[in-house]
């Protein structure tokens, strides 16, 4: 898909309509998270370590071009259990509105304490 200016127009007032933010450290390359992520709860991130909101940013494919991508809140792909497991989803910015129904009830019911006993004490 190629990223054009009109794009991150109409996925920021997409995103921002349902109350995300632009998270302000890509500046460079436009990324979104979702603030109701964990309850609205927040801890100090660090990075490979702690839990991550429910994010979306524009970033490139394997074959260079220009891809969208969801990623759940949970605990670092590969780390915990696989209910609390993030992985990339690379989506299409027509209809992505409907995985995001799926993904912010479940990032706003995530418990920050569970996903780090579930990350560091063992897999629920």
């Amino acid at each position: 898909m190629a990223q054009t200016a009109s794009d991150r127009q109409r996925v920021h007032e997409f995103l921002t309509g349902r109350g995300w933010r632009a998270d302000e450290r890509t500046a460079d390359d436009p990324a979104w998270e979702f603030p109701g992520s964990f309850g609205g709860a927040r801890c100090n991130a660090v990075a490979d370590a702690t839990p991550v909101p429910l994010q979306a940013y524009f970033s490139y494919g394997d074959d260079g071009a220009a891809v969208f991508c969801v990623v759940p809140a949970g605990n670092l792909h590969g780390s915990g259990c696989a209910e609390h497991d993030t992985a990339e989803q690379v989506v299409t910015l027509d209809g992505f509105g409907d995985l995001l129904d799926d993904l912010e009830p479940r990032a706003a019911a995530h418990d920050l304490r569970a996903l780090i006993e579930c990350r560091y004490f063992g897999p629920c």
